[in-house]
């Protein structure tokens, strides 16, 4: 037992904001996706500091239920000031505006712009801590965005009520996700499938993300990807694999590839541009960025061992795909909910 990694893992759901005046974002976010249907929620807990004005803080409570057969999503926010909220540098137990949420269970409710969803969830799940990045990320200033997930392949029961309309959550797989620091990464595409069509007990973790340097230049994309498939983790994420990692994002299609001495993992995630729910976020430092989010993406990735004479394993999934896409561009043809 390393236990450098034992204190991450029992650190991976500790509050980071310490009111910080240079600025801080942190969310938990749950997700999941109906078994059968391409129907998926997302619920988010967010806390919001802006730069050299921490008086100013906010939490935030964000929703979506995301509806693919009709196309009819329905988004909603709301924003209160940072005393109302409550939260802890050494357990897991959050109450943001009378909204809960702890290591297994989630209720809550918004009412804002006509529009009303709550949520009574629980949630459970034995897989280890996910770390997308090395654990040097986690100790280090930089990089100044973090992810990980506490809690992949967590299943979840109970409801949603979505304007009046009860949603029953019976099984449901998915995630629960915590995200922190002083300002967001300036263009990324985020993925994230918890359980493939074909590996129900598989889970993928990428992230593809370009940071601005001085004199207008910008990093390509650096991308760490972790695996886990048939009882082994796949950890392409130390800063050697990250830098050599090949990306392009295509409009909604986002390609990827990565390897070691032992493995080499492609992939592709898209959706279709009726599938994203557009959402506006407050970047600590100032000004937005446009978030485009679906949860009803497809995903299909190629594994291939190397050292078994290639072998090789698909794995797909038709609609139970995590993506994100972070941009400053306002044309990005997304129809904004928020």
């Amino acid at each position: 037992m390393n236990p450098r990694v034992e204190k991450h893992k029992a650190q991976a759901n500790f509050t980071r904001y310490r009111g910080q005046p240079g600025g801080h974002y942190e969310s938990y976010f749950l997700r999941a996706n109906h078994p059968q249907k391409k129907e998926a929620f997302w619920i988010r807990y967010t806390i919001y500091s802006p730069r050299h004005a921490p008086e100013k803080a906010l939490g935030e409570l964000w929703a979506i239920w995301f509806d693919g057969h009709t196309g009819k999503h329905v988004a909603i926010k709301q924003e209160f000031p940072i005393n109302r909220s409550e939260y802890h540098a050494y357990h897991f137990s959050l109450d943001f505006n009378g909204a809960l949420l702890n290591d297994h269970e989630a209720r809550g409710s918004i009412d804002a712009g006509g529009k009303t969803i709550s949520w009574e969830l629980h949630y459970k799940g034995n897989e280890e801590t996910l770390f997308l990045f090395p654990l040097s990320a986690y100790e280090l200033p930089w990089p100044k965005a973090k992810s990980l997930v506490p809690k992949p392949l967590a299943s979840f029961s109970g409801h949603i009520e979505v304007n009046g309309t009860k949603h029953i959550v019976d099984g449901w797989i998915g995630s629960q996700n915590h995200n922190w620091g002083e300002r967001h990464t300036d263009e990324y595409a985020w993925g994230q499938v918890a359980g493939f069509d074909n590996a129900p007990d598989s889970f993928l973790e990428v992230g593809s993300g370009k940071i601005n340097l001085p004199f207008g230049i910008k990093t390509p994309y650096l991308t760490p990807l972790v695996l886990r498939h048939r009882g082994h983790e796949y950890a392409l994420n130390n800063w050697h694999e990250i830098v050599l990692a090949r990306a392009e994002l295509n409009g909604f299609m986002w390609r990827f590839s990565t390897e070691n001495s032992e493995v080499k993992i492609e992939g592709k995630i898209e959706a279709k541009v009726d599938d994203f729910v557009g959402l506006t976020y407050y970047n600590p430092p100032g000004g937005v960025k446009y978030c485009l989010n679906s949860k009803i993406a497809s995903c299909y990735l190629k594994l291939t061992e190397k050292g078994r004479l290639g072998l090789s394993h698909e794995l797909y999934t038709k609609h139970r795909a995590a993506f994100e896409i972070l941009t400053d561009n306002p044309n990005h043809g997304v129809k904004m909910y928020i």
